[in-house]
Protein backbone atom coordinates (compact mmCIF):
# COMPACT_ATOMS: atom_id res chain seq x y z
CA UNK A 1 0.00 0.00 0.00
CA UNK A 2 2.71 2.49 0.89
CA UNK A 3 4.22 2.19 -2.58
CA UNK A 4 0.98 3.20 -4.31
CA UNK A 5 1.21 6.48 -6.16
CA UNK A 6 -1.36 8.86 -7.59
CA UNK A 7 -0.84 7.47 -11.09
CA UNK A 8 -1.78 4.00 -9.77
CA UNK A 9 -4.99 5.17 -8.08
CA UNK A 10 -6.38 7.84 -10.38
CA UNK A 11 -9.40 7.63 -12.62
CA UNK A 12 -8.26 8.53 -16.12
CA UNK A 13 -11.33 8.92 -18.33
CA UNK A 14 -12.80 12.09 -16.89
CA UNK A 15 -15.65 14.26 -18.00
CA UNK A 16 -14.69 17.93 -17.79
CA UNK A 17 -16.42 21.26 -18.25
CA UNK A 18 -15.34 24.76 -19.24
CA UNK A 19 -15.61 27.71 -16.85
CA UNK A 20 -18.18 29.48 -19.04
CA UNK A 21 -20.64 26.55 -19.08
CA UNK A 22 -23.87 27.08 -17.13
CA UNK A 23 -24.32 25.56 -13.68
CA UNK A 24 -27.44 23.76 -14.93
CA UNK A 25 -25.30 21.90 -17.47
CA UNK A 26 -22.72 20.96 -14.83
CA UNK A 27 -25.50 19.68 -12.57
CA UNK A 28 -27.06 17.69 -15.41
CA UNK A 29 -23.74 16.12 -16.44
CA UNK A 30 -22.94 15.08 -12.86
CA UNK A 31 -26.43 13.67 -12.28
CA UNK A 32 -26.57 11.71 -15.54
CA UNK A 33 -23.10 10.26 -15.01
CA UNK A 34 -23.44 9.62 -11.26
CA UNK A 35 -20.33 11.63 -10.46
CA UNK A 36 -19.76 14.13 -7.70
CA UNK A 37 -17.51 16.61 -9.43
CA UNK A 38 -16.26 18.03 -12.68
CA UNK A 39 -12.77 19.35 -13.31
CA UNK A 40 -12.97 22.79 -14.92
CA UNK A 41 -10.60 23.11 -17.88
CA UNK A 42 -9.59 26.24 -19.78
CA UNK A 43 -6.93 26.27 -22.51
CA UNK A 44 -6.04 22.65 -21.68
CA UNK A 45 -5.23 23.61 -18.06
CA UNK A 46 -7.06 22.72 -14.87
CA UNK A 47 -8.41 25.97 -13.41
CA UNK A 48 -10.85 24.64 -10.82
CA UNK A 49 -13.22 21.93 -9.72
CA UNK A 50 -16.97 22.11 -9.23
CA UNK A 51 -18.83 19.63 -7.05
CA UNK A 52 -22.44 18.63 -6.50
CA UNK A 53 -22.00 20.06 -3.01
CA UNK A 54 -21.00 23.46 -4.44
CA UNK A 55 -24.18 23.48 -6.50
CA UNK A 56 -26.33 22.25 -3.62
CA UNK A 57 -25.03 24.96 -1.28
CA UNK A 58 -25.62 27.64 -3.91
CA UNK A 59 -29.25 26.66 -4.54
CA UNK A 60 -30.37 29.12 -1.87
CA UNK A 61 -29.21 31.88 -4.17
CA UNK A 62 -30.14 32.85 -7.70
CA UNK A 63 -27.88 30.53 -9.70
CA UNK A 64 -29.72 30.58 -13.02
CA UNK A 65 -27.20 32.83 -14.70
CA UNK A 66 -24.08 31.49 -13.01
CA UNK A 67 -21.37 29.60 -14.82
CA UNK A 68 -19.10 26.82 -13.59
CA UNK A 69 -16.32 29.38 -13.17
CA UNK A 70 -18.48 31.30 -10.68
CA UNK A 71 -18.90 28.37 -8.28
CA UNK A 72 -15.77 26.29 -8.81
CA UNK A 73 -13.13 25.88 -6.13
CA UNK A 74 -10.02 27.67 -7.29
CA UNK A 75 -7.19 27.17 -7.35
CA UNK A 76 -7.79 23.43 -7.05
CA UNK A 77 -5.79 21.40 -4.58
CA UNK A 78 -3.81 18.94 -6.69
CA UNK A 79 -1.10 16.30 -6.55
CA UNK A 80 1.43 15.12 -9.09
CA UNK A 81 1.39 11.62 -10.60
CA UNK A 82 4.26 10.46 -8.37
CA UNK A 83 2.59 11.54 -5.09
CA UNK A 84 2.47 8.65 -2.63
CA UNK A 85 -0.72 7.47 -0.99
CA UNK A 86 0.24 8.82 2.44
CA UNK A 87 0.77 12.31 0.98
CA UNK A 88 -2.56 12.11 -0.86
CA UNK A 89 -4.42 11.07 2.29
CA UNK A 90 -2.75 13.85 4.29
CA UNK A 91 -3.96 16.42 1.75
CA UNK A 92 -7.48 15.00 1.69
CA UNK A 93 -7.73 15.00 5.48
CA UNK A 94 -6.17 18.44 5.93
CA UNK A 95 -8.47 20.10 3.38
CA UNK A 96 -11.59 17.98 4.08
CA UNK A 97 -11.90 16.91 0.44
CA UNK A 98 -12.98 13.63 -1.15
CA UNK A 99 -11.30 14.02 -4.51
CA UNK A 100 -7.93 15.30 -5.70
CA UNK A 101 -7.01 16.05 -9.32
CA UNK A 102 -3.71 14.63 -10.54
CA UNK A 103 -1.90 17.29 -12.54
CA UNK A 104 1.42 17.61 -14.32
CA UNK A 105 2.51 20.98 -15.73
CA UNK A 106 -1.03 22.30 -15.26
CA UNK A 107 -2.52 19.51 -17.40
CA UNK A 108 -5.12 17.22 -15.85
CA UNK A 109 -4.05 13.57 -15.92
CA UNK A 110 -6.71 12.03 -13.69
CA UNK A 111 -8.65 12.22 -10.44
CA UNK A 112 -8.24 10.39 -7.17
CA UNK A 113 -11.52 9.77 -5.40
CA UNK A 114 -11.93 8.31 -1.94
CA UNK A 115 -13.63 5.21 -3.35
CA UNK A 116 -10.49 4.28 -5.32
CA UNK A 117 -8.41 4.49 -2.15
CA UNK A 118 -10.90 2.32 -0.25
CA UNK A 119 -10.87 -0.25 -3.05
CA UNK A 120 -7.04 -0.38 -3.02
CA UNK A 121 -7.12 -0.81 0.76
CA UNK A 122 -9.70 -3.59 0.50
CA UNK A 123 -7.73 -5.36 -2.24
CA UNK A 124 -4.58 -5.29 -0.09
CA UNK A 125 -6.26 -7.07 2.85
Amino acid sequence: MENLKAKDLMLKDLITIGPKEKIALADLIMTRNSIGSLPVIEDDKLVGIITQRDIMLARNYEIGGLCAGDLMSKPPITVGPEAKLKEILKIMIKHHIERVPVVENGKLLGMIVHGRILRALYDSL
